[in-house]
């Protein structure tokens, strides 16, 4: 299934289940450096940034919430509902804590894999949903976008490869 680390929640996906990211990382004797830390911690400020000016929302109102990783690829079947990212969701009423939603793609679609396209779906008849934008995955895109019933979305499925993006929510 795709791989999600949660870092602020200390959980990777492992299987059909959730696992403690830290126990796991001692396990594996491995470690973050202080440079991978940074480097994380600085991306995520720059994205609450860029949502700032983006929407006209004051820095200090955009509090992170949650920040993952994702690892999507081909090979991998889903074990559960929540692997099988190509179905139409509305990240509120998945996750239910954040207003905003930015992805930053740390690859590029037709270079590292295919497939993988994000799409933004519209709501037609009241309750008819049906492709809207999409947005190609391009390293160092930023898609950011309201959380809530305006924008439900998914991920076409990965056809070879692997897609890696980071997700942060405010």
């Amino acid at each position: 299934p795709p791989s999600v680390i949660d870092l602020h929640a200390e959980t990777i996906s492992y299987k059909e289940q959730f696992v403690n990211l830290t126990a796991l990382m001692e396990f594996k004797s491995l470690s973050f450096s202080q440079a991978q830390v940074e480097a994380y911690q600085s991306v995520r400020e720059l994205l609450r940034q860029t949502l700032s000016e983006l929407f006209g929302v004051p820095i200090e109102g955009l509090q992170h919430d949650m920040t993952f990783f994702s690892h999507i690829n081909a090979s991998k079947e889903a074990k559960n509902i929540h692997d099988e990212y190509w179905h139409s969701h509305i990240d509120t009423d998945q996750y239910g804590t954040f207003a905003y939603t930015t992805l930053l793609y740390l690859n590029t679609q037709d270079e590292d894999f295919r497939g993988g396209e994000f799409i933004f779906e519209q709501v037609v008849d009241g309750d008819k949903i049906q492709h809207g934008s999409a947005v190609e995955p391009r390293f160092g895109r930023v898609v950011a976008f309201t959380s809530d019933a305006e924008n439900p979305h998914k991920v076409l499925k990965v056809t070879s490869g692997t897609r890696l993006a980071l997700t942060a929510a405010f």
